[in-house]
């Protein structure tokens, strides 16, 4: 039924900065409950954390040399955007929770010691404040060893986000889970050392991708050294590295002998992702110009660049470590943990009675919540994608490449589409391959700045795009009319604001069902197309509706009160088994 009939109305997010646009797209699609969560933040706290170096030189970076952060030119310098994924077969509980509390320490970390002393008044005994201040300490001693080891360090660097803090915060944001569903299962009654093992939350569990993208200053001696190693990898005779040559982002020799102009821009946004179990992420370095980049057997392949790779139990590293903890992984039963369907990667958050042996750290366990870590460095044009694995899947049990998904979004991002509009492209595209679970999908693009005075604060908005409404299994099936009112909490409108969102997407199109130009060239699919176009025609056909061609002026006249009586009216002959059409229905 949901293979034939997705559900895909889709939830859209947008966050637009000046040097950053993020956008995300949520569809239940094929899935009868809502497992899913994202975030999308913008911090600035961190103002002030890098010292932008006026020296242009390949040199040393002398303190002499640096100007103060208030004479930087770039207002927002060391802003942070951070956004991720999370997703879940087993419950919700989980995969919010994370979400949530990633939103929060991502939202707030400050590596500046005045803003960690406010966040410490504000905070008080909040965790995740020790968690920077551990930080800063690391940072300094690394610094005070640094500069008496090598004289020529770039003097006033600081990356905002580490590998060690990104760490920290997920192995923190899983226990605090667990000590969430600890308090809620013993204030029920259970004792605090069955409350666990009894928890329902506790044992579900939900896999995570997300991304933290500082805007840092672009250092020319720096890129030097990278085209330097980039010039020693390539050989000779050898087709140039994708990778590579993407991730080269100063002057430098191609392949066709071309130069490369260096990067005009006073920053690049340094970023790193992070991924717990099998979520997907991978970047787009287009910022070079195209014959610099692309090899000559596909001239439409995008360069791509992998950031994180899945956390399959199979895999040698986590095998030997899931077999060390007593689990058990059989491949003639699939790939998965103690003969568990659900345990089908070896890191995770939650999954309680996969972590609760008390003999072993919580890094050694069958499955942990240890993130992997890459990172990149972004420049204005560069695109940055995130997807669960359900994007990946395909009707003939073989996944979409990553080279075909990049392609996708290369051609929207062309086009003029938003990213959130790219999102929704690349959200479609795994529902026509036969994508059976939700699908989320966020997409970040760098863009150029055009003016030092841009505004350096944007909102969050959030909004619908609704899909095809079905109206026949509807009527027909009890589980496909529960799912869709989970669509619709998900999306957070009622079934009438629903059906009103999609009435006024397609009340211009309609009409033309019968005269679609492509029907003598795709006579079954423009076949199928019609027949849906048909059903929704019936669907909206009643007298209290404007008519078919009203126009936008025409329509402002029409009692608003009364339309959305209507709506109501055919929300509830869709809920209805078997229900009485309403435009059979007295108006």
């Amino acid at each position: 039924m949901f293979q034939a009939f997705p559900l895909q109305h889709k939830k859209m997010t947008r966050l637009s900065l000046p040097f950053l646009k993020v956008g995300a797209c949520e569809v239940l699609n094929s899935a009868t409950r809502d497992h899913m969560s994202s975030f999308a933040v913008h911090n600035t706290r961190n103002r002030g954390a890098h010292v932008v170096a006026t020296n242009t030189g390949c040199g040393s970076i002398s303190p002499e040399a640096v100007a103060p952060p208030s004479t930087s030119p770039v207002p927002f310098m060391s802003d942070v955007v951070a956004g991720g994924l999370c997703d879940s077969f087993t419950g919700s509980q989980c995969s919010r929770y994370i979400g949530n509390y990633l939103a929060r320490a991502l939202g707030i970390h400050c590596v500046l010691p005045e803003g960690i002393a406010q966040l410490r008044r504000e905070l008080k005994e909040d965790p995740i404040i020790d968690i920077m201040m551990s930080a800063l300490s690391c940072e300094r001693l690394l610094h005070s060893r640094k500069s008496h080891t090598d004289k020529n360090a770039p003097f006033g660097f600081r990356r905002v986000f580490s590998e060690r803090e990104m760490q920290q915060y997920a192995m923190f944001a899983d226990n605090a889970f667990m000590n969430a569903c600890r308090s809620s299962e013993t204030l029920e009654g259970l004792t605090e050392e069955n409350a666990l093992r009894n928890s329902e939350a506790a044992n579900c569990g939900c896999r995570a991708v997300w991304f933290t993208a500082s805007v840092a200053p672009f250092l020319p001696h720096v890129e030097e050294q990278r085209e330097r190693k980039q010039e020693m990898r390539q050989g000779d005779t050898a087709l140039p590295s994708m990778q590579g040559e993407a991730k080269t982002q100063g002057s430098k020799n191609t392949g066709n002998g071309c130069r490369v102009a260096p990067p005009t821009s006073p920053f690049c946004l340094d970023v790193l992702v992070s991924n717990v179990g099998d979520s997907r992420a991978f970047g787009i370095a287009r910022h070079v110009p195209l014959s610099g980049v692309r090899g000559p057997w596909d001239a439409t392949r995008e360069p791509v660049i992998p950031l994180s790779s899945d956390h399959k139990p199979l895999r040698t590293q986590e095998l030997r470590r899931i077999l060390s903890a007593g689990g058990v992984v059989r491949s003639d039963v699939g790939d998965i943990i103690d003969g568990n369907p659900f345990y089908n990667v070896s890191r995770s958050f939650g999954h309680w009675s996969m972590k609760s042996d008390p003999r072993r750290p919580p890094s050694e366990q069958k499955i942990i919540a240890l993130p992997e870590c890459s990172s990149w460095e972004m420049m204005p044009g560069d695109v940055l994608v995130l997807c669960n694995h359900a994007t990946f899947e395909t009707r003939c049990m073989e996944e979409s490449s990553m080279d075909e998904i990049a392609k996708l979004v290369g051609r929207e991002i062309d086009r003029g589409a938003a990213p959130e509009e790219a999102a929704a492209a690349l959200c479609n595209y795994a529902v026509r391959f036969g994508a059976g679970h939700s699908l989320q999908v966020m997409i970040a693009v760098a863009t150029a700045v055009t003016s030092a005075h841009a505004p350096c604060e944007a909102p969050r908005q959030e909004w619908v795009v609704p899909g095809p409404i079905y109206a026949e299994p509807c009527r027909r099936s009890p589980e496909y009319r529960k799912a869709l009112l989970v669509d619709c909490e998900r999306c957070g409108v009622s079934l009438a604001e629903l059906l009103e969102l999609r009435w006024r997407q397609v009340r211009n199109l309609l009409p033309s069902r019968h005269a679609l130009p492509l029907m003598a060239y795709y006579g079954k699919e423009c076949s199928v197309l019609q027949q849906m176009m048909d059903e929704e025609a019936l669907l909206f056909t009643h007298g209290s509706l404007p008519p078919e061609g009203c126009s936008e002026d025409a329509l402002v006249k029409y009692d608003k009160g009364q339309m959305r009586r209507t709506f109501e009216k055919i929300a509830n002959s869709l809920l209805a088994p078997n229900g009485q059409s309403v435009a059979d229905s007295p108006g």
